[in-house]
């Protein structure tokens, strides 16, 4: 009997259901494993957190000390914070182009569409911090440790150049995490987030600059050859372009890590009088009347990196010695570093020095040098020349002796030198084209850097032999104003207070000494001053200038330089104030860009900047701190380093 087609229905439909079992089977599969690394990735996500609160809750100050103890710590859960986010990003990497979609389903568009780089960005630091940490170690130990042979820095050299790989690897991560950064706009983005990023972008330059100055300090420290720095005591009391008025000078030698002699000697003393001197730039011959250009007065240029020069050339040229580097530090350094490894006895003086007596003991010692019984009188008249500043050689002596004991607190130390270099009381610059690059890009070497935006640098010179500048203020207001051919107008306006007593004495522009070091502080203030502007600007009026005399010409690294100067009695306060064009081109768009650069060796002063809308427009501060009025943006801050302003115009 034939089989009728109903009766064969069956048996064809079973491949089809075969086939559908199967696909059933596979896909239970895949939710498995599907579900199994959503377990997994979720885990590591728990694990990763508590890491991170353990991380945030970490005694700072005991890391700041370079506990080893705490670094191990530290070492140990970014390891397992580095294994967690990799187990994440392998387990949920195959579905994060599925996050964009996501993302919008949930009310999250921009945090889903910036997954991938969020979760590049914490996985790069993460291994950062491991890296940084197995570079850290060894150096905690090797200062550390009380049986350890040589002084703290010949310790210290050889343990840098054996964690060169991890600062290579720390390096590349924050590469890494930078290149993650640049994909995510914080205006997107939830503010929680954005608010972390923000905190990321004032620490990730300064990981970077130390990760990478890890690496090259062996070559610094010497361990690839002697090196020998000019050291430059600056007197931020008499005001120079650089931070002060090169009171002292010094060679620094280091080998091997290890300190050679250092040796302190008055500027003055830098001198050959038998070998023919370049001339003075014609503005110091202008305002102090100097025929050739002496290593006292090398630090003319407002770019540092370019005084460095002068500095070496000079130094050179007078006494034969050639060296790798230049150091300048000012007394606010000086007082920082103190506080750092105080007390130091210095031998001969009546009490240990600290942070609190140090430059009260230096103007008493350069009244009264405990080397001679004189008192301040006509230079080379009398052996008070010789010794007046035999105080910053004794202090050096002190301070090295306590470096190399080992017995001080690092992290203190390093804090001091970092907020002097941020702050410029402290400059340096070295032969070697890799770590000055390096430098410059920290903001360390001093140097002049315009860009491509509006710019302001304001450079005051001490010219009247004086020590005012500890009791003179100022504060600077810059209002800008966009007009309808692109350009910009500018007005600066500059307050100088003179916080001595009034005195009914004439202002006398005479190189002399006085009495004491504090008569020479009550003295007037000549003040030869330079504004720094972007090329091309064009100067349409001054006022509160001597005679209203000033001068317009190139400025330093392709800058515009308006220059004048002004004389300031005790007691008094002066205003200052030019009005300028500024070049078009500088409006990039909807986005104005001012950067502010700050003069070496001055506390840190009031900045206010304003930027006049024209009618109908609207302009947003980008910068915190800033404020909308009827007339326009208004940024106040105190301007205690080199500061970048923006502000956009609102569509």
């Amino acid at each position: 009997m034939t089989a009728s087609p109903a009766s064969s229905l069956p048996s064809r439909r079973r491949p089809w259901k075969l086939i559908l079992v199967a696909a059933l089977l596979v896909l239970l599969v895949v939710v498995a494993l599907l579900a199994l690394r959503g377990l997994r990735a979720a885990s590591a996500a728990r694990s990763a957190l508590a890491e991170l609160r353990a991380l945030q809750a970490l005694d700072m100050n005991a890391l700041t000390t370079l506990d080893p103890a705490a670094l191990a710590d530290m070492q140990g859960r970014f390891a397992r914070l580095e294994a967690d986010f990799a187990l994440i990003s392998r387990e949920a990497g195959p579905f994060l182009p599925l996050a964009r979609p996501l993302g919008r389903l949930a009310g999250y568009p921009a945090e889903g569409a910036a997954a991938p780089a969020l979760l590049q960005l914490a996985q790069s630091a993460a291994t950062a911090g491991r890296a940084s940490m197995d570079g850290a170690l060894p150096l905690a130990v090797a200062l550390k440790d009380p049986a350890g042979e040589g002084s703290a820095l010949a310790r210290l050299a050889p343990a840098l150049q054996q964690t060169r790989p991890s600062w290579q690897e720390a390096e590349a991560a924050l590469a890494s995490m930078a290149a993650a950064r640049s994909q995510l706009d914080l205006a997107q983005l939830d503010p929680r987030i954005a608010g972390q990023l923000q905190q990321l972008d004032r620490y990730l330059p300064l990981m970077q600059t130390g990760s990478a100055l890890a690496r090259l300090a062996p070559e610094l420290l010497g361990v690839e050859g002697a090196r020998t720095y000019l050291l430059l005591a600056q007197n931020s009391d008499e005001l120079r372009p650089t931070g002060g008025f090169i009171s002292g000078a010094g060679l620094m030698q280091i080998d091997q890590g290890q300190l050679g002699e250092l040796d302190f000697a008055d500027s003055y003393t830098v001198f050959n009088p038998d070998i023919d001197h370049p001339l003075a730039p014609p503005d110091l011959e202008q305002t102090m009347g100097a025929q050739m250009l002496l290593f006292r007065d090398a630090n003319w240029s407002a770019d540092y990196p370019t005084s460095a020069r002068v500095a070496q050339a000079l130094y050179q040229l007078d006494t034969g010695a050639a060296t790798d580097g230049v150091i300048a530090f000012d007394l606010a350094a000086t007082q920082r570093i103190v506080a750092a490894l105080e007390p130091l006895a210095l031998p001969g003086y009546p009490e240990p020095v600290t942070a609190a007596n140090v430059l009260t003991a230096m103007r008493q010692i350069w009244a009264d040098p405990l080397a001679t019984e004189n008192t301040v009188a006509e230079a080379g008249q009398s052996d008070w020349w010789l010794y007046r500043k035999d105080f910053m050689g004794d202090l050096a002596g002190a301070a090295r002796a306590r470096l190399e004991s080992g017995q001080v607190d690092f992290g203190q130390l390093a804090r001091a030198l970092y907020s002097s270099l941020q702050e410029k009381h402290v400059l340096v610059t070295v032969n070697d084209p890799a770590t000055a690059t390096l430098l410059a890009e920290a903001g360390w070497s001093g140097a002049v850097t315009p860009g491509d935006g509006d710019y302001l640098l304001v450079v005051d010179s001490n010219v009247g032999w004086n020590k005012v500048n500890s009791v003179v203020q100022r504060t600077t207001h810059y209002t800008v104003a966009p007009q309808a051919d692109g350009s910009l107008l500018a007005d600066l306006e500059l307050v100088y207070r003179h916080q001595g007593e009034a005195s009914s004495d004439r202002c006398d522009h005479v190189a002399r000494y006085g009495d004491s070091y504090e008569e020479m502080m009550r003295r007037c203030y000549f003040n030869y001053v330079r504004v720094l502007a972007p090329a091309g600007a064009e100067l349409l009026s001054a006022e509160g200038f001597e005679q209203e005399l000033v001068s317009v010409g190139p400025g330093e690294q392709g800058t515009t330089q308006l220059a004048g100067s002004l004389v300031l009695p005790s007691g008094a306060t002066r205003r200052v104030r030019l009005s300028y064009r500024l070049p078009g081109g500088l409006l990039d768009g909807a986005t104005y860009r001012l950067l502010v650069q700050k003069q070496p060796g001055i506390p840190a002063w009031p900045v206010k900047i304003v930027l006049l809308a024209p009618p109908g427009e609207l302009w947003q501060p980008v910068a915190p701190g800033g404020q909308q009025t009827e007339q326009g943006v208004q940024l106040f801050f105190e301007l205690s380093q080199d500061t970048d302003v923006a502000m956009q115009r609102q569509p």
